[in-house]
């Protein structure tokens, strides 16, 4: 018995293993969404920073790349940066969801989820983060002219002062 799980490991492995054989297109940046976290913020409510009508520029990488949307079969995040303008840590986050959705009179849903990043408290204290991108495909939302943005942000404790945060993101379509 023990011969055969060693073979039969080594093949699921390989299998589990394969190369991403999807072509990469072009990058789509997003960068500079400011917002202010107001100082005294409930910490038990979450809060939520909207943006609505966001430009994608979506004809302007697809003549760039000279594709059309037809062409793209998934646009998945990339990366994703919140920093602190005033050079402040951001020690009084718990968490962190960056939703992205149609541009609509509609809040997003945590399954419009594009970036994350949970139990800030363990991390060391820092003006800057770096997000974990989501494993959702934003094709639908993204080749639209506009979308709604909401940074949505779990307070482990109510913070004392103001906090000017800028929002950079990246994607990237695939064939």
């Amino acid at each position: 018995m023990r011969k055969l799980l060693i073979p039969l490991f080594a093949i699921l492995t390989m299998i589990a293993c394969r190369k991403d054989n999807r072509e990469p297109l072009f990058d789509l940046f997003y960068p500079n969404f400011q917002f202010t976290v107001q100082a005294g913020e409930n910490p038990i409510l979450p809060g939520s920073y909207t943006l609505t009508g966001v430009t994608t520029d979506i004809d302007t990488y697809l003549s760039d790349a000279g594709v059309d949307t037809a062409m793209i079969g998934e646009i998945s995040a990339l990366e994703a940066t919140l920093t602190s303008i005033n050079g402040r840590d951001y020690n009084f986050l718990q968490g962190i969801s960056v939703r992205i959705c149609p541009n609509t009179q509609e809040p997003c849903i945590p399954a419009d989820e594009a970036f994350y990043l949970d139990d800030l408290q363990r991390f060391p204290e820092d003006d800057r983060i770096e997000l974990i991108p989501g494993l959702r495909n934003v094709r639908r939302v993204l080749i639209k002219q506009q979308y709604r943005l909401e940074v949505v942000m779990f307070f482990a404790f109510s913070p004392q002062l103001n906090y000017e945060s800028q929002l950079n993101m990246r994607f990237r379509a695939f064939k």
